[in-house]
């Protein structure tokens, strides 16, 4: 029995039917994998979640449960203003570090990136040499000069540093992003009339908003959960942190111990700001910076 021959045209459309199908079924592939590994890496908060809408009985109970079966208890969240105080420390800390620490390193980097000056490249290489030193390294002598200075137990210590760059590395990233930006721009503003200040505060200011705004969010996140620092600097209760008071009434073994619906309710509580940030800044935060080139 002879074979019917197939035409250009049906051999084609198959072929793409086939094709068609392989991908669908790497699509389908693909996307159950990555609610498997979203269910997952999300397994934890939602237990956190969970855990905090329970009433003391069932958070307490023998064996672990993922939902409250007594019903759901909002109330456990009325914790949170117990933490008020620790909460306004904690929001004037992330406040000044986030907006200062960008601007200032800033201002650090655009001599470096954009100007000649003598001592230059000396300069540069101590100050990415700070890179290298360990943080354990300087801890002693930074809790010496803070003490001398009268910052020890006191709220500045932890927003003090950030009129000075916030660190090499933040530098060194704003160094790159201007770096990045053509040389025409100053040359255009200087035969404008533009001076140096000028340039800085109109041009390169504005142009570099995402590196910014990446630095910013990014201090403001580690600020908001940093543990040690305050720990560290901080001996008054009223003077912490919220991160650092929280650990300090639920560490003990008193009755405080036992109310892990309420632990679980402010550890939620403290993820509202980091998420917010992210939700709302993801864009700039992801795919806003471009070192190496300008979005056109």
């Amino acid at each position: 029995m002879k074979e019917i021959p197939i035409s250009s045209h049906e051999f084609l459309r198959r072929s793409r039917s086939r094709k068609k199908l392989r991908e669908t079924i790497v699509l389908v592939a693909k996307f159950f994998v990555m609610v498997l590994l979203a269910l997952f890496l999300l397994f934890p908060y939602i237990f956190m979640v969970s855990k905090s809408l329970m009433n003391l009985v069932d958070a307490n109970a023998p064996t672990p449960m993922l939902f409250p079966k007594s019903g759901v208890y909002f109330s456990n969240y009325k914790i949170f203003l117990e933490y008020w105080t620790y909460f306004q420390n904690s929001l004037i800390v992330v406040l000044i570090n986030g907006i200062f620490i960008p601007l200032t390193g800033f201002m650090a980097a655009y001599p470096f990136a954009r100007r000649n000056f003598k001592g230059k490249n000396a300069m540069f290489m101590i100050m990415m040499s700070t890179v290298m030193l360990p943080g354990a390294v300087v801890m002693v002598p930074t809790y010496v000069m803070f003490n001398a200075f009268g910052l020890v137990d006191n709220l500045a210590s932890q927003w003090v540093t950030a009129f000075f760059g916030g660190g090499a590395m933040n530098i060194f990233l704003m160094i790159q992003f201007l770096r990045a930006i053509p040389r025409d721009y100053d040359n255009a503003a200087t035969i404008d009339g533009a001076n140096m200040f000028q340039i800085f505060l109109y041009i390169m200011l504005p142009m570099c908003k995402n590196v910014l705004l990446f630095i910013g969010i990014s201090t403001v996140i580690g600020r908001w959960s940093d543990f040690q620092g305050p720990l560290i600097y901080l001996t008054t209760l009223e003077k912490m942190t919220i991160a650092v008071a929280f650990y300090k009434q639920f560490s003990s073994s008193g009755a405080a111990a036992i109310f892990s619906n309420a632990k679980m309710a402010m550890a939620v509580c403290m993820t509202f700001l980091p998420m917010a940030l992210y939700l709302i800044f993801q864009k700039q935060m992801i795919g806003g910076i471009k070192i190496g080139g300008l979005k056109g």
